[in-house]
């Protein structure tokens, strides 16, 4: 039940934030908190959104279709490499208290893999 509580967390957070960042003009991205999405191509911000919805997508649908269950597997880990990359430019720009956000969310893709195992 845990399990399955994590993986609806996962993916409402990362299908939120995916369809957001694929979806919005960089102006708004950047006034509802996102500064970085000005440091990058317009393009990479689209990329980073649709991989996010498809890696939420992934998390959550094995769990009510078992369709492709090792899928869970593979876009929680992916996910966890999101969130590792997220924490590096934020500890880089000296955004310390969005790092807190994206080590609990890489120890709830952590957890999800392991329980793929």
């Amino acid at each position: 039940m845990i399990l399955l509580i994590v993986k609806i967390v996962l993916a409402l957070l990362f299908g939120l934030a995916g369809v957001m960042k694929a979806t919005r003009s960089m102006e708004q991205l950047a006034s509802a908190g996102m500064t970085w999405v000005n440091e990058y191509p317009e393009s990479s911000v689209r990329i980073v959104g649709i991989l996010e919805l498809i890696g939420a997508l992934g998390v959550i649908l094995p769990a009510f279709t078992d369709f492709l269950p090792v899928s869970t597997l593979i876009c929680s880990n992916c996910l966890a490499v999101v969130m590792v990359m997220a924490g590096l430019h934020h500890y880089k720009h000296k955004e310390f208290k969005n790092i807190v956000i994206n080590v609990v969310l890489f120890a709830l893709c952590a957890y999800v893999s392991y329980c793929s195992l």
